[in-house]
């Protein structure tokens, strides 16, 4: 078995002995270093899989060590955990900043360095399979292509080859959405161990900051099976009447962490009585979607509205705010992200996420039509029709 390579940087000659004693596990192959020069050397010659380092050396110090392995092809992507007996914000903050993954304190408590050596070595381990397979994949996609250029003649099977790959690229997606949970519920399990057993203030509000983090990155991978899922239409829509203030109610209670952080005002002007009919979970999601953007994109203490109006057989639902506007161009992209060329996605777009593809897919399925304005007054209105029950 091959086991993980993890380098030690630290001008303390116990520490790196009690390190090593802590990482005895034979799955680990320890090399160190006493300083951040002889730790580039080394990662010159050999690589690793994690590197430990230490903040406070001479000469280099942690910061300058990290910034400079974060500069280099061979390791940018190399897992850092920070050493140290900091625990102030602004030094978390910028280990942070250099491009360290995590870090723990001295002295150190050798199950939580165990558990945190695993979940990046585990992590690490998943990027890798997962670059190999998005490797694979573009080698795929290029040979059919060029069997493409090559043979007119082999138009119809090349069709049918590149629809193959369509059904690759969806089960790539799915993979990579399922394959990322086991080491997100890892952090969060490991995560919440630690919530139960830490008393100080400052390190119990970073581990509630972890869990949030590895809650959104779930929420991302749920809706890249549900984008999947809506692209190929393989969603299975059941449809209903839903009563719109209820739906947008409950969606909104998803989003109080983010309202009460950007300290925005959410205004609710809808009808109780106005009922519209589709798919509750998929109409929920796209609430929430565009409710998001507009409460992320909103001035700090500012309001955004959610409205409804009858127009003869429709319900218009709208959210506005008083944010940045869209650019010409990703008005015209919002909802199309695969539709998106090379030079396109080099814009800057600054309202746009990912979301907004979901919902112009949803409402595409409900034969809704999505408006996207700019106000006269600054700021955007997303409005979209849905049918009356």
């Amino acid at each position: 078995m091959n086991k993980y390579q993890i380098l030690i940087v630290d001008d303390i000659v116990d520490n790196i002995k009690v390190l090593q004693s802590i990482l005895s596990d034979d799955c680990y192959q320890i090399s160190s270093a006493l300083n951040g020069s002889d730790a580039i050397k080394l990662c010159v010659a050999k690589s690793f899989d994690l590197i430990l380092l230490d903040i406070m050396m001479p000469e280099m110090d942690g910061y300058e060590v990290c910034t400079y392995f974060k500069s280099k092809d061979k390791t940018k992507d190399i897992p850092v955990i920070f050493l140290t007996a900091k625990v102030d914000e602004e030094a978390i903050i910028k280990g942070f900043e250099v491009g360290a993954q995590d870090y723990v304190t001295k002295p150190f408590n050798p199950q939580e360095l165990v558990a945190r050596v695993n979940t990046h070595l585990d992590l690490q381990a998943k990027n890798q399979q997962l670059k190999m397979m998005n490797l694979d994949l573009e080698e795929r996609v290029a040979a059919r292509t060029l069997e493409l250029e090559e043979s007119n003649q082999k138009l119809e099977h090349a069709n049918y080859q590149l629809s193959t790959l369509e059904d690759a690229k969806n089960d790539f997606l799915s993979l990579m959405s399922t394959e990322l949970r086991e080491p997100l519920n890892g952090i969060v399990g490991f995560a919440e161990m630690l919530e139960f057993s830490i008393k100080n203030k400052t390190n119990l509000k970073y581990v509630r900051y972890i869990i949030q983090a590895c809650e959104k990155l779930t929420g991302v991978s749920d809706m890249a099976l549900l984008l999947s899922a809506l692209r190929f239409d393989r969603y299975e829509m059941k449809i209903k009447g839903i009563s719109v203030f209820d739906l947008v109610k409950e969606n909104v209670e998803k989003l109080k962490p983010l309202i009460a952080d950007r300290k925005v005002k959410l205004k609710i002007d809808i009808p109780k009585n106005y009922i519209i009919q589709g798919d509750e979970r998929l109409l929920g999601i796209s609430i929430e979607k565009v409710i998001e953007n507009a409460v992320a994109n909103a001035p700090l203490r500012s309001e955004v509205l959610v409205g409804a109006s009858l127009e003869g057989q429709s319900v218009k639902v709208f959210v506005q705010d008083s944010g940045v506007q869209f650019a010409p161009s990703e008005v015209n992209y919002t909802f199309h992200f695969f539709e998106l060329n090379k030079e396109d996605r080099k814009n800057d777009f600054k309202r746009f996420t990912a979301g907004l593809v979901v919902v112009k897919l949803v409402m595409d399925l409900h034969k809704a039509n999505v408006e996207v304005d700019n106000l006269t007054d600054g700021g955007v209105r997303v409005s979209f029709l849905l049918p009356v029950y």
